[in-house]
């Protein structure tokens, strides 16, 4: 011990001081940017998926109805018309919630309804428009929801 005190001369304290505050400077310096970096980094993820889920629900709405209108005007004679539809539904499982994926699950069952009824003359399909919600709006406003919770987060 006495050997180090010895050593150390007066000059060397600041030298010291400085080498220490150095190495602490750049060691804040470098946190902060790997801070910085990470939540830039976890924001764009969030980006992503909200374009991701938005192309997502928006190909559904549009494929949904359309087999919609071919319920209202033709009977279910081809059931391959309704794979696109079942595809999206598939993958709205993989990254939705439950909440949406049910509701996407009801304008799926709708659609079926609508098929073992009796085809609608153009006049009809006005009339029940305007009697019968549109089956699209509660799907549309809980994906509303859930993309606006999803932008909260950044």
């Amino acid at each position: 011990m006495s050997l180090i005190v010895q050593s150390w001369s007066p000059a060397s304290i600041p030298a010291l001081a400085a080498l220490c505050g150095s190495i602490v400077g750049a060691l804040g310096s470098s946190i902060g940017t790997w801070i910085a970096q990470r939540n830039r980094a976890q924001r764009e993820l969030v980006a992503k998926k909200v374009f991701h889920r938005e192309q997502l629900y928006s190909d559904f709405i549009s494929e949904t109805a359309r087999a919609y209108a071919d319920a209202v005007q033709h009977a279910l004679h081809d059931p391959g018309r309704l794979i696109g539809s079942y595809a999206l539904l598939s993958r709205v499982r993989l990254s939705s919630s439950l909440n949406v994926v049910e509701s996407a699950q009801q304008v799926l069952d709708t659609i079926i309804d609508t098929y073992s009824k009796p085809n609608l003359t153009p006049e009809e399909f006005h009339a029940l428009a305007s009697e019968r919600p549109d089956p699209l709006r509660d799907f549309s406003s809980i994906c509303r929801h859930e993309l606006e919770s999803l932008w909260s987060r950044l």
